[in-house]
């Protein structure tokens, strides 16, 4: 399947990703997955490509922030079809890039507070 769409959370996002929910602070994973994430996902899947991620120029993943954006998209859309439309890059990290993709396909749920 093609790439057809790239989104770098560095560039596209935020070089310093933050916690879980909005009300948690700046950039967090509920605002990269309802700002940036869903709709570019949602998209992929309606015209059947892919999206390539780029984790790379970050200071760090937060494992609230991965569960609050991946997770949940994995909880809502199922692990094989996030798969099957996002293709992930890490120069930076192969640790990254695997908690990542466990995260989809384990998610963990949170209620909110």
């Amino acid at each position: 399947m093609e790439i057809k769409k790239k989104i770098s959370i560095a560039n596209d996002f935020s070089d310093a990703p933050g916690a879980r929910y909005r009300e948690d602070g700046e950039f967090s994973g509920q605002a990269f997955l309802e700002d940036i994430l869903l709709g570019a996902f949602e998209e992929a899947v309606t015209n059947d490509y892919k999206i390539l991620i780029d984790l790379d120029g970050v200071w760090g993943y937060p494992s609230s922030f991965i569960s609050g954006s991946f997770g949940k998209l994995s909880l809502s859309k199922g692990a094989d079809l996030v798969l099957k439309h996002i293709e992930f890059k890490s120069d930076d990290s192969a640790t990254r890039l695997n908690e990542i993709i466990q995260e989809i396909k384990n998610p963990r749920t949170h209620d909110k507070k």
